[in-house]
């Protein structure tokens, strides 16, 4: 991607990227959607260099994925590492707003003493899907505003309109869903990861590397929208 306004892209570049987009978005929906399974542990901390890493790095997120990548790096010898990033998702996103960092947008609405769960944000979102034929996964038990279905909607769309569609309105689409969807309360949730410091610095590491992926795709949206 690249933030430049003269930014030229054919359609076969605009698939590719939005390919690359889409998985990305689908990594992160992952990863903050359960607790990390034996699979993910393995492919992620058991040793060597996540594919995404090199993609992310970029776009000008090194800093971010350097930090991401030595949170990783301090669980690699730790006993039942596994168990304990569990511990870390617990006290993060499952527990209240005053102790954790929930990851729905309607915890972000209005004041924090205010943030209540299901509120407009829940059903605007549950509204869209149902007005895109989609639906949120039946063993998935989250409010529609969840953060990992919000990103698995952008890497859907993503790769939807990867080929087929003028790329410039496909754009405008997908930055307009960012920016109801995700843009503005996306900054207080990743402020939020770095106070409430769990035991290691994965899931904070990672909230910040999402918040600034989004922003940086914004950018990269908005170029060609306006090309």
């Amino acid at each position: 991607m690249s933030t430049s306004h003269e930014l030229k892209i054919d359609p076969a570049e605009w698939e590719l990227t939005s390919a690359q987009r889409g998985r990305l978005y689908g990594w992160f929906s992952a990863l903050f959607a359960e607790e990390v399974s034996a699979a993910v542990f393995e492919l992620h901390f058991a040793g060597g260099r996540f594919e995404p890493f090199a993609g992310l790095a970029d776009l000008g997120l090194a800093e971010e994925v350097s930090r991401l990548e030595a949170a990783i790096a301090s669980l690699r010898g730790i006993p039942l590492a596994r168990l304990e990033l569990a511990a870390d998702f617990a006290q993060l996103f499952l527990l209240d707003a005053r102790s954790g960092a929930l990851p729905y947008a309607s915890a972000y609405e209005g004041e924090a003493s205010d943030a209540r769960l299901y509120s407009e944000a829940e059903t605007r979102m549950r509204e869209f899907l149902a007005s895109r034929a989609l639906a949120i996964q039946p063993e998935f038990r989250e409010p529609a505003d969840h953060l990992a279905v919000l990103l698995s909607l952008l890497a859907h769309v993503a790769e939807q309109q990867s080929s087929g569609h003028d790329m410039a309105t496909a754009a405008r689409d997908q930055a307009a869903l960012v920016r109801a969807a995700l843009i503005d309360w996306l900054p207080r949730f990743a402020e939020r990861c770095q106070e409430v410091k769990p035991r290691f610095d994965f899931y904070p590491a990672l909230a910040s590397l999402l918040l600034n992926f989004v922003q940086a795709d914004l950018l990269f949206l908005d170029d060609i929208a306006e090309a």
